[in-house]
């Protein structure tokens, strides 16, 4: 089974490329990214020892995509202390309980109204003055 390459460029003309793919799982990518209806079983590999390699790759690969979702949901969280977090759960394709978990997971609150209330009474007890400023302190600490 021949390996694949994947040649990935920005407008700017910069190239990385990928070596090493196995030609399924390049398939399975490239159907994914397009959004084609249908998964297709492997095509290329047929031995054992092939199936196996392409398993263990694609696993690897999703793996590392669920890491980077996560991160991901977490920094779409951190734009805003109102950030649409059911959108969020929708475009992460979970349920609002799961995002929750993922979210705590990675040191946000669950409870951004309580989390908001501490953060404007932190701001108050480091002397902060002027509701104004009170507030955007407490933006500021939310954003974290």
């Amino acid at each position: 089974m021949r390996k694949k390459f994947a040649e990935i460029s920005d407008a700017d003309g910069n190239k990385d490329v990928v070596s090493e793919i196995t030609p399924d799982l390049a398939d399975a990518f490239i159907a994914a990214i397009r959004n084609v209806v249908g998964v297709e079983p492997p095509r290329h590999a047929e031995s054992f020892t092939d199936l196996i390699g392409t398993i263990a790759q694609t696993s690897r690969v999703i793996q590392h995509l669920e890491a980077f979702r996560e991160l991901a949901m977490v920094a779409a969280d951190k734009t805003s202390p109102h950030a649409d977090r059911k959108g969020i759960a929708m475009a992460a394709a979970m349920p609002p309980s799961r995002l929750y978990r993922v979210l705590e997971k990675h040191g946000r609150p669950k409870n951004r109204a309580k989390a908001y209330d501490d953060a404007v009474h932190q701001a108050i007890d480091e002397g902060v003055q002027g509701i104004p400023e009170v507030f955007a302190r407490a933006d500021e600490i939310t954003e974290k």
